[in-house]
């Protein structure tokens, strides 16, 4: 046999055998997502400072700051309490999350002026948090969808795209829960770092109500956490700006954080 033929069988053997593999499906690549989440970037809790700044369409901002603790539990459970520092109109004010896998989170508002803490029912997740582009229900999807199976919420892979100078997968989720008004959820998820680089919000029309970017990844430890989020939404011409500090992993935050008793206290 020939060089010339050799390397020809070479390379259609390649062929042959690239054809073969299967492709990666969306499924695939956010069950990598969860799994590296669940090991080599695992956390058990988490402490963070928040700096809002909310946008409105003719460019006035208004600020606000707060402390965020979050602690997961086994089962895909997970708590959150958010306590407002400032400025004094908002300052006490405080929300308390149950994530919940197969049922819908638990969420509560208290409101130090009130003295009084509010249940956030289904009818109220699509409200405003706090006078930002962040709804109740935005905030239930960002703790849970990382979770979420195809059951869930069936995915495609819908092809690539750069964000930031690194190429994305594109998938497109179409959530399943009852009382979901968001119809499809599209995430651009960086190929080389497995990270969310950007979310789109659609309803019932083809154009995406909101979107959500996530920038300035930093590694504290082994896990790579954006530093600034921006929501913008696209109807109401406004957005608010995350930007994100004092972030520490795995402090052995006490359970007792995470209650309504701790919720009415100042924080």
């Amino acid at each position: 046999m020939n060089v010339s033929r050799t390397v020809t069988l070479a390379l259609l053997t390649g062929l042959l055998v690239a054809r073969s593999a299967p492709a990666a499906s969306a499924r695939d690549i956010l069950d990598k997502l969860k799994a590296l989440d669940d090991t080599t970037r695992h956390w058990t809790d988490r402490s963070q400072k928040l700096t809002l700044v909310i946008v409105d369409a003719r460019g006035g901002e208004r600020r606000r700051t707060l402390e965020v603790f979050t602690k997961r539990y086994p089962g895909d459970e997970d708590k959150s309490l958010s306590q407002f520092l400032e400025p004094p109109e908002v300052k006490g004010t405080g929300f308390l999350q149950w994530g919940h896998k197969s049922s819908d989170d638990d969420q509560w508002l208290y409101l130090p002026e009130l003295k009084r803490t509010r249940r956030i029912t289904a009818q109220l997740r699509d409200e405003s948090f706090m006078g930002t582009d962040f709804s109740y229900r935005d905030l239930e999807i960002l703790a849970e969808i990382q979770r979420w199976t195809e059951e869930d919420s069936p995915s495609s892979l819908k092809g690539e795209e750069t964000i930031a100078g690194g190429p994305c997968h594109v998938i497109e989720l179409r959530p399943k829960q009852e009382g979901m008004t968001y119809r499809r959820i599209v995430l651009w998820i960086d190929k080389d770092k497995l990270v969310t680089r950007r979310m789109d919000f659609f309803e019932d029309g083809d154009a995406a109500v909101k979107t959500l970017s996530l920038d300035h990844f930093e590694d504290i430890g082994a896990v790579p956490t954006p530093r600034q989020l921006t929501m913008r939404n696209l109807q109401k011409k406004s957005h608010t700006r995350v930007d994100v500090s004092d972030v520490k992993y795995d402090a052995s935050l006490s359970d007792d954080l995470f209650t309504q008793r701790q919720l009415e206290r100042a924080p």
